[in-house]
């Protein structure tokens, strides 16, 4: 996802240059979009979700391209976008694996695997001063959101969701993808942070 940070500053520039509303005032207001698409997500209203989840990715990606244009970056406002993440990662999570009646011992993993990429991330800032956009992170992460309530509402409108391959669900399957990403991702940020400390 990395590519396509700077097309989407471009885009977003001239409209963050007049927008009236501060960047965190956006970074909240996208957290209340994602919350909102969790609950959806648990109420099964799939292709909804999708609608929230877009706008609400475009608003979290919105916030700091108004910091910048505006000359309006702090380290709260850096420290509130950081927060907003892993509550919106959770909870959308959350809801999708529980409105997919996800396994409670898969759904708990990729929630766990989840919430330590996104750390690893947040801490390689903190620890190196470097931002992380080279590995698997919450863009994929955002992107399977979108894809993942897809899948569910065609096995659900079809009566398919009950399918299992090898004594598991599809969208158990599909939480072990997670899982699998998240794993990767971590792998990555811990290369990363052992070559940002060579390097010093």
């Amino acid at each position: 996802m990395n590519p396509w940070r700077g097309r989407l500053h471009r885009w977003l520039a001239p409209a963050a240059r007049r927008c009236p509303l501060s960047p965190n005032a956006i970074t909240l207001l996208a957290l209340v979009i994602n919350v909102a698409a969790a609950v959806l997500l648990y109420q099964r209203w799939f292709l909804v979700a999708i609608v929230l989840l877009a706008i609400g990715g475009l608003a979290d990606a919105f916030d700091g391209v108004v910091a910048r244009e505006q000359e309006k970056t702090s380290r709260y406002g850096d420290f509130l976008d950081h927060f907003a993440d892993r509550v919106s990662d959770t909870l959308l999570l959350a809801g999708w694996l529980l409105g997919n009646d996800v396994r409670m011992e898969i759904a708990l993993g990729a929630i766990i695997a989840i919430m330590l990429n996104g750390y690893l991330g947040t801490q390689i800032e903190a620890s190196w001063r470097e931002r992380d956009y080279e590995s698997v992170g919450r863009g994929e992460f955002v992107l399977g959101l979108i894809v993942f309530p897809i899948v569910s509402s065609i096995l659900y409108d079809n009566g398919w969701q009950n399918l299992t391959l090898a004594g598991l669900r599809i969208a158990d399957w599909m939480a072990l993808l997670v899982i699998v990403f998240a794993l990767l991702g971590i792998a990555q940020r811990l290369a990363i942070a052992a070559k940002l400390e060579r390097s010093q």
